[in-house]
């Protein structure tokens, strides 16, 4: 299910600067999918782990628990913000036709000052290795109430669903409420900052099944019929209310509420822990009655999951990107992307297991083909040479046929005018930074190229994915000329960026503290053959803060 999960984020317009890999064709039908595993599928794995906790508390000492526990779970979490973090950011940069960037900013304690942290290459997060710390530390936090002997009240499990979903809801509304909700970010932990208690609640509840022997007896036919009753209405309230939040958040004008702004809070996360709540037990259910039996491929998959969790967004990365060139249909692709991560990512770890136990078999032989082709497909023919194959189309092509963008950062005056009568979209945004042709401009310092977009009615105060205009832009790299035309046309020198920064204040910060921005500027910009200047632009930045404080 987190493989599904995942894998429909490659094909939803979501997400789209900081997932692995996004692909230009999308289908946003699959972001329902996606809302509801994302409602239950940790919940239920959370609530798994803690159901398997109190036998091992119980078997050993705590030094041995905690150690076994750190051997489990955080060694391999140590590994992999190490290794697979440092490959996301790669796959990140590479499928999106990007260049590679300083070796140090590849580390998951990394944070680009100044810059948009909603960029992946700025602020390379932990992603979906989050659980790892996490589940520790909910174990350590049980290890304690056991000794202490928190845990020894007598409570019922109704009592304590009850308490799960009033707690839950109310600790959601709470956070929501006070403008805390997102997501926290540290080296070592890496959480959604509402679902937090919503999972450690989970956790306990799964701890309280295992001592009531919850499994042990007969199924309850007339409960799980209820229970899926409520699922039903809870799950159909929590969509129409999540969607309409959706539609207020991305249109800020819209606000409209089926009850109040409070009001609808409390429904999205009482039917949201609702809906948690039940499709736990419909799963539980199921499986129980249908699925609680074993073969050697269940056998397989079981002793593959947890590892399979791991790695399986890197596999995900790579596929997606053999999958970029296909024009076929989003679900299509979804589906397949899901089977071979799923499918490609339990013959890595059984392969892996064998080669450990030095048997080799026709599993791992047909395995370590299937990886090298895949591997061979992504890295060789899309998009790591884009900007080569740009530049050569480019020469190919007559000056005439180049895309706005392409013109403008060639500095090609003529092909821009000649697009221009043409009717080229004059806005249009470029697909990796969200800049247009005019913002472009200002990035390169092409005054006169600026003025014919303007003269034939570009948008002065249109914003790219940092939430930077061309006046900004012209502003940071310090472009007189630019910055001069598009303030006599109208450029608005009020408005923020996502950093919060207006265009004065990009430019008002001691030079030496902006200074990494810059350098990370000249590395990106070099394959393009553009050199930033930054003697240039410490000279004259005081007189760009002259005219933007006129």
């Amino acid at each position: 299910m987190v493989v599904v999960l995942h894998s429909g984020l490659v094909y939803e317009a979501v997400l789209e600067n900081s997932w692995i890999v996004v692909d230009p064709v999308k289908n946003n039908n699959i972001g329902l999918i996606r809302m509801y595993l994302d409602l239950f599928v940790m919940f239920s794995i959370f609530f798994i782990s803690g159901y398997f906790v109190p036998a091992s508390v119980k078997k050993q000492s705590s030094l041995n628990y905690l150690k076994s526990k750190f051997k489990r779970i955080m060694l391999p979490w140590l590994i992999a913000v190490f290794t697979l973090i440092p490959a996301y950011k790669f796959i990140f940069l590479y499928s999106r036709g990007l260049p590679q960037e300083e070796w140090f900013s590849y580390f998951h304690f990394f944070e680009r000052a100044g810059t948009d942290l909603a960029f992946y290459a700025n602020n390379p997060v932990q992603n979906w290795l989050w659980f790892l710390p996490v589940l520790f530390l909910f174990q350590v936090i049980y290890l304690g109430l056991y000794k202490v002997k928190a845990l020894q009240l007598n409570i019922s499990l109704k009592t304590a669903i009850l308490t799960t979903f009033l707690l839950g809801t109310i600790y959601g509304v709470a956070v929501s409420t006070l403008g805390y909700s997102g997501w926290y970010h540290s080296v070592l932990l890496h959480f959604q900052n509402e679902r937090l208690l919503v999972y450690f609640l989970s956790f306990l509840l799964g701890t309280l099944c295992y001592k009531l022997k919850v499994f042990d007896g007969g199924l309850n036919k007339k409960w799980y019929i209820a229970t899926n009753v409520v699922l039903t209405f809870s799950l159909g309230i929590f969509t129409v209310v999540a969607l309409n939040t959706f539609f207020n958040l991305i249109d800020p004008q819209r606000e409209f509420y089926f009850i109040s702004a409070f009001g609808d809070r409390v429904f999205y996360f009482a039917t949201g822990l609702l809906s948690m709540l039940a499709m736990l037990h419909v799963l539980l259910y199921t499986f129980q009655k249908s699925l609680n039996r074993t073969n050697a491929l269940l056998g397989e998959l079981s002793r593959n999951s947890y590892s399979v969790y791991i790695i399986h967004v890197i596999v995900l990365g790579v596929i997606a990107i053999t999958l970029l060139d296909l024009t076929w249909p989003a679900m299509i692709k979804f589906l397949i992307l899901s089977i071979l991560t799923f499918g490609i990512s339990n013959m890595m770890i059984y392969s892996w297991r064998m080669t450990k136990q030095k048997q080799m078999n026709m599993k791992t032989i047909v395995t370590t083909l299937m990886v090298v082709l895949i591997i061979g497909a992504a890295f060789s023919s899309y998009p790591g040479t884009a900007q080569n194959k740009m530049n050569v189309d480019l020469n190919e092509q007559p000056e005439c046929a180049r895309s706005l963008q392409a013109a403008v950062v060639a500095n090609d005056v003529e092909s821009v005018k000649v697009l221009l009568a043409e009717g080229a979209d004059i806005d249009e945004k470029e697909a990796a930074s969200g800049s247009t042709p005019l913002i472009t401009a200002a990035l390169f310092g092409n005054a006169e190229i600026a003025e014919l977009l303007i003269e034939a009615g570009a948008a002065v105060n249109a914003k790219n994915n940092d939430g930077s205009t061309a006046l900004h832009t012209a502003a940071f790299l310090c472009h007189p000329e630019v910055l001069r035309l598009l303030l006599d046309n109208g450029a608005d020198k009020s408005l923020r960026n996502n950093g919060g920064s207006t265009a004065l204040e990009s430019v008002q910060a001691p030079f030496e503290m902006v200074k990494p921005i810059y350098d990370y500027l000249s590395s990106s910009f070099e394959p393009l053959g553009v050199k930033i200047d930054q003697e240039r632009i410490q000279k004259t930045r005081p007189e760009i803060v002259k005219m933007l404080s006129e």
